[in-house]
């Protein structure tokens, strides 16, 4: 697998709080890795820090390049970050986000939004959609940026059951394009049905990095989310007791 991205001894602080520190690992072309961790552990601000924009320190090159060798443009080039929902104060129609986000190649467009199942969306205004709506026309506009490295906070937040599943099999999809897809999740079994590699933070300022069928353990996630964790036929699920 061709080496993307790599990260040595990273430390991410915010606040004056280390989040995490010493994390060492790299992503490679065609491979998925999940980032588990409690609330406020630093999912969130290690997926910024990957995309430049906020500071980190350690080692973080992309293609054998430091990270803060690349300008802005040129990083875009290469990375492409989902987060939070974008604001709607704009006006903007969901074709015309699209449209941002497809550059010149606009091609692609009408097929991108019917594979996400927004193509009789086109026409609304963002701030008429419901959030789930809104999160799958972010994910369009992901696609149509086409980047070799995705870093994606959540994606299957505010999707029903039939899109959490649509949107899975798009990213694995999407992983045997080639593309390496870094990605916080919060669903176990999500985590278990995409990841081959995991980042576990532990809000303790400590990360751990290793292959998925290593560090799915009962018992490291129950200590990780201080939550009881069992396994259930083949799969870990959260113990919410009789």
């Amino acid at each position: 697998m061709r080496d993307l991205m790599n990260l040595s001894g990273l430390k991410v602080e915010r606040g004056g709080h280390t989040l995490l520190s010493g994390l060492s690992c790299r992503f490679n072309a065609g491979e998925v890795v999940v980032v588990l961790g409690p609330n406020g552990a630093g999912k969130s601000s290690l997926l910024l820090a990957m995309a430049g924009l906020i500071p980190a320190t350690g080692a973080m090159t992309l293609s054998d390049r430091p990270l803060s060798d690349y300008g802005r443009s040129e990083l875009c080039q290469q990375i492409a970050w989902q987060g939070d929902l974008p604001p709607t104060e704009f006006g903007l129609t969901v074709r015309q986000r699209l449209e941002l986000a497809a550059g010149e190649d606009t091609e692609p467009l009408e097929s991108t939004a019917a594979a996400m199942d927004i193509a009789p969306l086109l026409q609304r205004p963002l701030g008429e959609l419901s959030s789930g709506e809104r999160q799958r026309t972010e994910l369009a506009a992901l696609m149509l940026r086409n980047t070799p490295i995705w870093l994606l906070d959540e994606p299957t937040a505010h999707l029903d059951l039939k899109h959490q599943i649509h949107c899975i099999h798009m990213l694995k999809t999407q992983r045997e394009c080639g593309r390496a897809i870094i990605t916080v999740l919060h669903d176990l079994q999500q985590a278990m049905a995409i990841a081959d590699s995991l980042i576990l933070i532990d809000g303790k300022g400590g990360a751990e990095y290793g292959e998925a069928k290593q560090l799915f353990a009962s018992e490291r996630l129950t200590k990780l989310f201080d939550a009881p964790v069992i396994t259930q036929g083949t799969v870990l699920v959260p113990d919410y007791g009789e």
